[in-house]
């Protein structure tokens, strides 16, 4: 709870560092998280997506300075020891944008922090990959909430906005508990917290 105040108040001091009179706009965003970033149809290959995200958005301006704030569903998938890890979250990012170009069309860059909390499973076990067909004693565990940054641009198109978001994971995203000491459990969530960073591309459609 108290992040979600932090996330308020750090939007409330860009809108009241502004005296110009701010421009509102509610709309709707949703976009994809993928593992690498390249400018082709690569992007949206079954093999690349992590994931995805949508929900409620909105965009403040004040001439070039402005800042977004979202409440996103966003769900992320990764493989660890052969087990599917799903991520489910409510994630909040709140971003100050600085905007270029006049009229409809224009560009613009954002960052700011990003405040997630876990909606789905938190705890994930695993066979030992030793042979054995019992279920061994590892436990895999999200955290319940987590901290992250985004940095990234895009363009605009009259109500329309298209952007692309690196999403920066910051501390542990899991937990492993591994009584059998297996190396192979310990390296794979090692490896899915860094990928837990993730470019993002996204539209955002205001009303």
């Amino acid at each position: 709870m108290k992040k979600i105040y932090v996330a308020i108040i750090l939007l409330a001091a860009v809108v009241m560092a502004q005296p110009a009179q701010a421009q509102v706009n509610i709309g709707l965003r949703g976009g994809l998280n993928v593992t690498n970033m390249s400018l082709d149809k690569d992007v949206f290959n079954v093999s690349n997506r992590a994931g995805f995200f949508v929900g409620p958005t909105l965009k403040l301006g004040f001439g070039t300075i402005g800042a977004d704030i979202a409440a996103l569903y966003d769900q992320r998938e990764a493989k660890v020891n052969e087990e599917t890890i799903k991520q489910k979250s409510i994630v909040i990012p709140v971003n100050a944008r600085l905007n270029f170009g006049l009229g409809a069309v224009g560009a613009f860059i954002a960052a700011g922090p990003q405040f997630g909390f876990n909606v789905g499973d938190k705890e994930f076990s695993f066979k030992d990959l030793k042979g054995s067909t019992e279920t061994a004693k590892d436990k895999f565990q999200l955290k319940k909430s987590n901290f992250s940054v985004n940095v990234g641009g895009g363009v605009h198109f009259g109500k329309l906005d298209v952007g692309v978001t690196y999403n920066i994971a910051i501390g542990k995203t899991a937990d492993v508990d591994a009584e059998g000491a297996w190396n192979t459990t310990k390296d794979a969530v090692k490896n899915f917290d860094a990928k837990n960073n993730a470019w993002q591309v996204y539209a955002a459609y205001y009303f």
